[in-house]
């Protein structure tokens, strides 16, 4: 055969040149992603790196001796996971202030960069989670074509919201920002599980396990994740279907979800009995009253995500509680208002699942701070996880009106006609 003529060749540089692009496209996008991500978020908090300890940070970092390691062995390390784990076990989050003092003592600084570096990890594996999301095949046609818009929008609010503040700054409850950490990457690591296959799908379900129990003994809130793993694998995987063979698979998720809360109760069930009967002999409130008040405070959560002033923005709330049902009135107006978007968001989860996810993802994420358990009222580092709820349906609502106006000023430039200007 002859040599390729030149016109050949450029025809087959022109072929191989868009492949190419095509590769190189998509991550080029994500970088930027993570950059923007990393920057703003940095833009965000570059003024705390200096803060000094504040109320929980005193007894958790200045007066706890079992975080303060000296040496980098084992038994001060093996010290301070038994002694953390008999008042609480979060003793993944205690072991990474253990290590800032090794590292840093009472410098303040390396705790604020820590704080920052988890922050900008949950930005990312929120990012990747929602790119995930938007770009499964029961979701694909609907929203591909805005999904890295929609990620990457949610992402940069999540990271630079003011109600984020307190799990950023706050040096202590970094313990919420670890757990929502692990939470995401959980979600990341399912997801990226069911698209696999072979060996890679059984790496990614163990990494599930793993970054569920990092994410456990970060924070206790994160043992409601099985839940949403659940509700995400029968929404957008089995696309809600109620046949004989869905009905199957649901059975099998509830199961599951059954074994792993009876293991959870047999594991701490009587601790935590014991702390919330203990507890509340030292509060001013009884358990009704705080189970009648975070109906209020759930609601009041969502007014801070919308108009988070300053002046709204507080460390230390002084909430009135919820004597009875109707004392004050707005108890039993705001269960109702919570009752009907819960009872709205099952019935929509047909015709519009996201929507229905993500209303679901907001409560379903504050119920174990926000239940039975003798804690303080308000506390803003609460809403680090679940305020994802909201920020992803407000960025999708945003990102669908700019479509919209698109869309509509792409129409109307025909009707201007040839030689006819715009007014």
């Amino acid at each position: 055969m002859g040599k390729p003529h030149k016109n050949q060749k450029s025809d087959q540089k022109r072929k191989i040149q868009p492949k190419t692009a095509q590769k190189t496209r998509p991550a080029f996008r994500h970088l930027v992603a993570i950059g923007l991500i990393a920057g703003v978020a940095l833009l965000a908090y570059s003024n705390t790196f200096h803060v000094p300890f504040h109320f929980d940070d005193r007894p958790g970092i200045v007066n706890n001796p079992n975080v303060q390691i000296k040496v980098f062995a084992w038994d001060p390390i093996e010290r301070l996971f038994k002694n953390t784990y008999k008042e609480s076990i979060r003793v993944l989050s205690f072991l990474t202030l253990a290590l800032n003092y090794y590292f840093g003592g009472f410098n303040v600084f390396g705790y604020h960069l820590v704080n920052l570096l988890i922050h900008v990890a949950s930005g990312v594996f929120l990012y990747w989670f929602l790119l995930l999301t938007f770009n499964l095949s029961s979701l694909k046609e609907k929203y591909g074509s805005i999904s890295y818009r929609v990620a990457l929008f949610s992402s940069l609010i999540f990271i630079s919201h003011p109600i984020q503040t307190q799990s950023v700054t706050y040096i202590v409850q970094r313990m919420a920002s670890m757990a929502g950490m692990f939470y995401l990457l959980s979600l990341v690591l399912y997801v990226k599980g069911r698209l696999s296959t072979g060996r890679s799908r059984i790496l990614y379900f163990g990494g599930v396990v793993l970054s569920y129990l990092f994410g456990v003994f970060s924070k206790e809130n994160v043992a409601i994740l099985p839940l949403f793993i659940a509700l995400y694998e029968f929404y957008f995987f089995q696309k809600l279907d109620l046949s004989p063979k869905g009905k199957k698979i649901l059975f099998v998720l509830v199961g599951a979800l059954l074994v792993l809360g009876a293991i959870g109760f047999f594991v701490w069930g009587n601790r935590y009995i014991q702390v919330t009967i203990e507890g509340y002999q030292y509060r001013t409130f009884t358990m009704s009253e705080r189970v009648l008040t975070q109906c209020r405070v759930v609601l009041y959560y969502v007014s801070l995500l919308v108009y988070p002033h300053p002046s709204r923005l507080n460390l230390d709330y002084d909430f009135p509680l919820s004597k009875t049902i109707l004392d004050p009135v707005t108890t039993l107006i705001s269960i109702l208002i919570i009752a009907g978007l819960v009872g709205y968001s099952i019935g929509i989860a047909k015709r519009k699942p996201v929507l229905s996810f993500f209303i679901l993802w907001y409560f379903g994420n504050l119920v174990i701070e926000s239940s039975i358990f003798p804690l303080e009222m308000v506390y803003e580092h609460r809403l680090y996880l679940p305020a994802v709820g909201p920020f992803v349906l407000f960025s999708l609502m945003v990102i669908r009106c700019i479509e919209k106006l698109k869309n509509r000023t792409s129409l109307l430039k025909p009707t201007l006609g040839v030689g006819q200007s715009n007014p």
